[in-house]
Order: structure tokens, then sequence, then C-alpha cells
């Protein structure tokens, strides 16, 4: 995976990370948590679909023997991937698909998260805003939870784009597991600083200082991407969800 070295890789002084290079997407192992701090992969928009069976979620064959998250045993968290399954198996291949269902590319999501804000981000991703781009580069992962045997408390995605004046443009989103499904995308762009003050990492290393702190101190406009007229997407699974629990999705309330 060509990842821009202006840029430079994810970092942390914090974490002891162990890189696991996969056929088009790496990620970044967190060995005191057991689970993957991030995850990093080039999107490119899909030439043509072809059809795959979906594997099963099985360990990494490079970790030692773990048994899965005991969040997967019942039904308040969805096993959630990070790189994506449709976009990793399209733009790379059937064995990265098999790669993005090993465990270290999975984290526990709430469902509403995985199938709805998740899935509305994803699609997105490789419908719209990679074609946008031309080259997206995707960083992203969990916001640990309170304690090691806690289940993320957030996840964030972080999108590197070039400009025409060959600038960088990068939105940041910060996404909790309470979410509803319908809520304005927009909504969850924060500053890259406080994603780095709550994972311990460092995205922008290869960046001086100073222009780290410009990129970083202020949540980029919802313009950037021109993300802000994709806010109100519906999700793909919406109609299953709704009245669930109570809850009437209205992707048109965001408009």
């Amino acid at each position: 995976m060509a990842w821009p070295a202006a840029i430079g890789p994810p970092t942390t002084k914090h974490r002891d990370i162990r890189r696991l290079v996969n056929d088009g997407f790496v990620v970044g192992y967190d060995r005191d948590r057991d689970e993957a701090a991030w995850v990093a992969y080039r999107a490119q928009p899909v030439a043509a679909y072809r059809a795959m069976p979906r594997p099963s979620f099985t360990a990494d064959p490079r970790l030692a023997a773990r048994k899965p998250s005991p969040h997967y045993g019942g039904p308040d968290y969805d096993r959630g991937h990070l790189a994506p399954n449709y976009l990793i198996s399209q733009l790379y291949g059937r064995q990265a698909q098999r790669q993005s269902f090993y465990y270290s590319n999975v984290a526990p999501q709430r469902p509403r998260l995985n199938q709805l804000v998740w899935q509305r981000l994803e699609e997105i991703e490789a419908d719209a805003l990679a074609a946008r781009a031309g080259a997206l580069w995707v960083v992203l992962g969990p916001i640990p939870g309170t304690d090691r045997s806690a289940p993320p408390q957030a996840f964030f995605r972080l999108w590197i784009a070039r400009t025409p004046a060959n600038d960088w443009a990068l939105l940041a989103l910060r996404v909790p597991q309470s979410v509803r499904g319908d809520e304005r995308l927009s909504d969850f762009i924060v500053p890259i600083d406080r994603i780095e003050q709550e994972t311990g990492l460092d995205f922008l290393s290869g960046l001086s200082a100073a222009r780290q702190r410009a990129l970083e101190s202020r949540a980029a406009p919802a313009t950037t991407l021109d993300f802000d007229a994709l806010a109100c997407e519906p999700a793909r699974y919406g109609r299953r969800w709704q009245g669930r629990d109570g809850i009437e999705l209205r992707y048109d309330r965001c408009d």
C-alpha cells in the first residue's frame, strides 16, 4: 500500500504497536490491548464490481492464539470491520478480503453504529469521495474505552487527499457508539488534535510542527471533499432498522 511519505504513517510513543501488513491495508496492532490501534489503506474508485463470497471471521495467524473479544458473544455488539470488506475486496482481491476478516481488523461496534452510520461512511467513501479525490488515503480505528477490557467508546476516521493546488485536504470524524443512525454525518467532524489526545497517536508525523498545528488544531469545514453534500445520505440497511427501539429514522431532518 502506497502511503504518502510527506504525511508519514501513524506513530506513537505511548502504545506498543506491531505493524501487520496485508494485501492493500496495514493494521497497527496494540499488543497491550489486543486490538487494532489504527488501520490504513488507499481508497480508489471501483472500476467493476466482482461478487465475492463473504468469508468467516477468523484469528490472525500472525498473532498468538487468542479468543475473540467476549463482547461479540451477545446482541450488544457486532463484529465491525475497520478496513472495509467491500472496498478492500474490490480493489485488492480475494486474499485481501480474507485478511480483512481477521480479528486483528475487527472491533466491537454497537449495531446502530456498524449497520447505519459506519455503513454510510464506508459507502460514501467508496462511491463518492474516492472518485472525487482521485487518490484518497484513509486511517481509522477505535478510541479506547475506560480500561483494557472495555469496548471502544467511539471510532475515528481520517480522510487525506491532495487538493488541485497540491496542498493537503484532511477531514477527521469521531463517531460515538451511542448513535441513532440518521445523524448528519458532518456533525461528527472534529479537530485531528482531539483524536490524537484520545488515542495517543500522531497522524501527520511527516509534516513540520507548524504545519501540523495548522492542520490539526481546528475541525475542517464540512465542505472539505464536498462532504456536506453527502452528510444526509441514508443507510443501505435503514429499512430493517425503521421503528426499532421506538426510533423512526428520518434522514430528511438534516436537509
